[in-house]
C-alpha cells in the first residue's frame, strides 16, 4: 500500500509540474552556433558551455520556487522540503536570486555552496534544480542539435548540457547503445562496451544483471568505479521513454545499490 501511495504522489507531482511547462518561454531560443562554436562542440565541449542561452532568471526562480512547493505538497524528492527551506528561498534578495539561478543553471554550478547557505541537503537541491531546468534544456537542446551532427558525438557526457547519462537503451536490430541525459532528455549513441562514467573499456571489469521476469531490463555494473547503468533493451519491449522508465524502475536502483553499486550520475532516485 505504501509503494502505491508513493507512486501516486510522485505521479501527481509530475502532473502538477507539467502545468508549469509554459515557463520555457523564459529563455531566449534564438541559438545560432558560429563555425568556431561548432568546432568546439565537435572537440567534445557541450553546447551549453559553448553557447549558453540568455536566462530570464526572475521567471526561472519563480518556477524553482513552485517546483519546491510541489515537492513539499506531494512529498517528492530524496528528502522532505521544509518550511524553513521555502522561507530561505523567499527571503533571497534580487541579486542573490539571480546568482542562485545562474549558478544552478550550470552543470558544475556551486550546488554545495547554496545547499549550505539555504540549509538544505545537496541531493534535494539537485533534484529540484533537475525538475526546474529540464524543459528549458530540452527546448534548448532541440535548437542546438538541429545545427550539428549528433552522430559525430561519441563522448560519454551529454552533447547538450554536459551532464552524465542517467540511463541507456539498446536500440535498432543491432542493439546499439544510446545514452540518455535526465537533465535535458537528450539521447546519443555510445560504444556498446565500456563504462561511460570512468571510461574503462576493459570488458573484464564489467558485468550485468538481468531479471528473469523482466527481460527488457539490464543493470550494467562497473567493477572499477562501482557504478551501475540501468538499460532497457528495446528489441524486447519496443520503443520506450527513458524518463518514464527511470521513474518506473526504482526497484532496479535498490537491487544494484544493495550489491554495493551506485548510480553513475550520482543522483538518488525517488
Amino acid at each position: 500500500m505504501e509503494i502505491k501511495n508513493n507512486t501516486e504522489k510522485l505521479a501527481n507531482f509530475y502532473l502538477e509540474v507539467m502545468e508549469l511547462e509554459s515557463d520555457t518561454e523564459a529563455l531566449e531560443w534564438k541559438v545560432v552556433l558560429d563555425p568556431q562554436q561548432v568546432k568546439q562542440w565537435e572537440q567534445g565541449k557541450a553546447a551549453l558551455a559553448v553557447a549558453p542561452p540568455e536566462i530570464d532568471w526572475e521567471k526561472v526562480f519563480d518556477r524553482f520556487l513552485s517546483v519546491a512547493r510541489s515537492c513539499q505538497q506531494w512529498q517528492a524528492g530524496p528528502q522532505p522540503v521544509s518550511d524553513a527551506f521555502l522561507k530561505s528561498l523567499e527571503n533571497l534578495d534580487e541579486s542573490q536570486r539571480k546568482e542562485f539561478i545562474t549558478s544552478l543553471f550550470k552543470v558544475d554550478g556551486q550546488m554545495g555552496k547554496w545547499a549550505r547557505e539555504l540549509g538544505v541537503p545537496v541531493d534535494l537541491l539537485d533534484f529540484i534544480a533537475l525538475v526546474t531546468f529540464r524543459p528549458f534544456f530540452k527546448t534548448y537542446g532541440q535548437a542546438v542539435l538541429a545545427q550539428v551532427q549528433l552522430n559525430d558525438w561519441m563522448h560519454s557526457h551529454c552533447p547538450v548540457c554536459g551532464d552524465l547519462p542517467t540511463m541507456a537503451k539498446l536500440a535498432g536490430k543491432e542493439g546499439y547503445r544510446k545514452l540518455y541525459c535526465g537533465r535535458c532528455e537528450t539521447e546519443w549513441r555510445y560504444r556498446r562496451i565500456g563504462c561511460p562514467y570512468c571510461k574503462d573499456d576493459n570488458a573484464s571489469q564489467a558485468s550485468f544483471i538481468t531479471l528473469e521476469d523482466s527481460k527488457q531490463y539490464r543493470i550494467y555494473l562497473c567493477e572499477r568505479c562501482k557504478s551501475y547503468l540501468k538499460t532497457v533493451d528495446e528489441r524486447v519491449c519496443g520503443e520506450v521513454d527513458l524518463f518514464c522508465e527511470d521513474l518506473a524502475t526504482v526497484e532496479l536502483d535498490r537491487l544494484a545499490q544493495a550489491e554495493g553499486y551506485r548510480r553513475g550520475d550520482r543522483r538518488q532516485q525517488v
